[in-house]
């Protein structure tokens, strides 16, 4: 089960730390609280967007890529864990440290 422990949303891209940023190739320790930094479904335009978005797998920018993390974080706590794809959610973590270290931000 998941413990949620609210953060402010709405960290803009730019202000993002890798030291912020869940270690991938850890415990995943804190992701649903960095997922929640970010409100992916009114970037995305609605849920709808932002599960087709997040469902795909076609995520390429850092805002997507976060996007995406936010809907997993949704899928996770209202499935109580039982839907949880971890490799799927280190795979976001990776491309979203990625972007951060490159300075891509968007």
């Amino acid at each position: 089960m998941s413990s949620f422990v609210a953060m402010p949303r709405d960290v803009v891209n730019e202000d993002l730390c890798l030291s912020e940023i869940p270690d991938p190739d850890g415990t995943l320790l804190g992701w649903e609280r960095f997922a929640h930094t970010i409100n992916g479904y009114e970037l995305m335009g609605g849920f709808k967007s932002c599960a087709e978005l997040a469902n795909a797998g076609t995520a390429s920018t850092l805002t997507e890529l976060r996007c995406s993390l936010f809907f997993e974080a949704r899928r996770d706590r209202h499935s109580g864990g039982i839907s949880t794809d971890q490799e799927l959610i280190r795979q976001l973590l990776r491309s979203i440290r990625c972007k951060v270290a490159a300075g891509e931000w968007d």
